[in-house]
C-alpha cells in the first residue's frame, strides 16, 4: 500500500469522525432520488446559515434563485464525481454536533474550485476531512491540471489554511493575488477611434496567453488553461450538456491603433447558476494593462464590458443557461474597479484567488497536516495558560 492509500485507510478509520463524499452515506440506498438528494442538500444550506458562510448580502442576492441553484446542484451530483463533489465530515461527539463540509466542482476541462468551506466549530474534522479530501486527489492527480480557492481577504480561517500555501509550496507551483470583486449593472460604451474590441479567435491564442501571463501570472494561466486550444471550453461543456447544463466561456480582447498586443480582455465565465454561492462560476474576469492612462483604461473597461455582457443578457436563449441576476460578477484590479464604481458599479468585497498546481498537490497535503498541527498546538499552549 502506497502512502497515500494509507493515509486515506488512517483516515476513514479515525475516532473522531465518518467521511462522506456526495451523500453516499446519507442516502445510501436512495443515492439518486431527487427528493433524497434535496433534503441532503437543504440540510447542508442549513449548516452554511449555522456557521455564518450565508452572511445576510449574499443571502438576500441568492435565495430569490434557491430552486434554480439546488436544481442545478442535482443535476451535476448526477455526474457521479465528474463535476462536483460534496464532502463532509460529521464527528461523534454524542452531547455536541460536530459537522463540517467543502466542495469542489469542475471549472475547467482539467481544473477544480474548492469552495465553501465550512465547520460548527469542528476543527479536527475540518482538517481530517482535507487531508482525506486531498489524498484522493493525488491518487488521481493524471486527471487534474490544478485546484483554486477564492477567498475573503477578512475572512482568518481562510487566510490561515489557503493565504499561507505559497510559504509552504512556493512560488513555482502555487500563486495567490487579490482582486476586487464588483457588480456591474449598467455600463456606458465610450467611442473611440483609436481602440478596436476584437472576438476571441483561434490565432489569437498567444497574444491572449501571454497578456494573461503579464496580468495574473503564468501559474494562474496554466490553472485557467489559457495556454490551451479549447478556450471556449467546448469538451468541458460536453460533460455538463449529459445533465441538461452548459459550461462555456467568451473572451474579448481590446487592441489599442497600431497595436497587436492587448491593452485589455474580459473572460466571461458561464455556467450553471449558483454552483458558488458568491456567482464567481459566472464572473468576469477583466484584465487591463496597468501601463494605462485613467482615460484610455476607462475606454477600454467600459468598451470590454459593453461586449462581455451580452455573454449574460444576450446569449441567454442560445445558450440554455439561466441567468436570473440584473448585474454582471466582475473581477479586477483595485483601479479598474474604481473606475467602474464611479460609473455606477457596486463593490461587493476584495477576494484572495489561490491556486496550485498537480505538481504541489503532494505538497499542499503537507501544508495542511503542518498548518493544522501548528493550529493544535497553540489551541493546547492556550489552554495550559488559562489553567495555570
Amino acid at each position: 500500500m502506497n502512502l497515500l492509500n494509507q493515509k486515506i485507510e488512517e483516515l476513514s478509520t479515525v475516532d473522531i469522525g465518518n467521511y462522506d463524499r456526495n451523500f453516499t452515506t446519507e442516502l445510501s440506498e436512495n443515492k439518486h432520488n431527487d427528493n433524497s438528494v434535496r433534503k441532503a442538500l437543504d440540510r447542508l444550506i442549513c449548516l452554511y446559515e449555522q456557521s455564518g458562510f450565508l452572511y445576510a448580502e449574499k443571502k438576500e442576492r441568492i435565495f430569490p434563485h434557491m430552486d434554480l441553484i439546488l436544481k442545478n446542484w442535482q443535476a451535476v451530483l448526477k455526474m457521479d464525481g465528474q463535476l462536483f463533489n460534496v464532502v463532509k465530515f460529521t464527528g461523534n461527539n454524542p452531547v455536541k454536533e460536530q459537522l463540517t463540509s467543502i466542495i469542489f466542482w469542475r471549472t475547467t476541462y482539467n481544473s477544480w474550485i474548492a469552495q465553501h468551506l465550512v465547520s460548527t466549530g469542528f476543527p479536527a474534522g475540518v482538517c481530517a476531512m482535507m487531508l482525506r479530501a486531498q489524498a484522493e486527489v493525488n491518487i488521481e492527480k493524471h486527471r487534474y491540471k490544478s485546484f483554486q480557492n477564492w477567498f475573503s481577504e477578512t475572512n482568518n480561517y481562510a487566510n490561515m489554511v489557503f493565504g499561507t500555501l505559497i510559504k509552504t509550496i512556493g512560488k513555482k507551483y502555487s500563486n495567490l493575488n487579490s482582486y476586487a470583486y464588483i457588480g456591474v449593472k449598467h455600463i456606458p460604451k465610450y467611442n473611440s477611434q483609436s481602440i478596436r474590441i476584437i472576438p476571441y479567435q483561434l490565432n489569437l491564442q498567444q497574444e491572449l496567453y501571454h497578456f494573461y501571463c503579464k496580468i495574473r501570472g503564468s501559474i494562474d494561466a496554466e490553472a485557467e488553461e489559457i495556454n490551451n486550444n479549447d478556450i471556449e471550453l467546448n469538451y468541458l461543456d460536453q460533460l455538463y450538456r449529459k445533465v441538461g447544463l452548459r459550461r462555456k466561456r467568451y473572451v474579448w480582447l481590446a487592441v489599442m491603433k497600431n497595436k497587436t498586443f492587448p491593452a485589455g480582455v474580459a473572460i466571461v465565465n458561464r455556467a450553471p447558476f449558483g454552483l458558488n454561492f458568491s456567482l464567481l462560476e459566472n464572473r468576469c474576469d477583466l484584465l487591463i494593462d496597468p501601463c494605462l492612462s485613467k482615460e484610455i483604461r476607462q475606454i477600454v473597461c467600459h468598451q470590454l464590458l459593453s461586449e462581455a455582457m451580452k455573454a449574460y443578457f444576450s446569449f441567454e436563449k442560445k445558450l440554455d443557461l439561466p441567468f436570473p441576476i440584473s448585474f454582471v460578477p466582475v473581477v479586477t484590479d483595485f483601479e479598474s474597479s474604481k473606475i467602474l464604481l464611479h460609473s455606477g458599479a457596486s463593490f461587493f468585497r476584495s477576494y484572495k484567488k489561490s491556486v496550485w498546481l498537480q505538481q504541489a498537490f503532494e505538497g499542499w497535503y503537507t501544508h495542511i497536516q503542518q498548518t493544522y498541527d501548528s493550529f493544535f498546538k497553540k489551541k493546547e499552549e492556550t489552554i495550559k495558560l488559562k489553567k495555570i
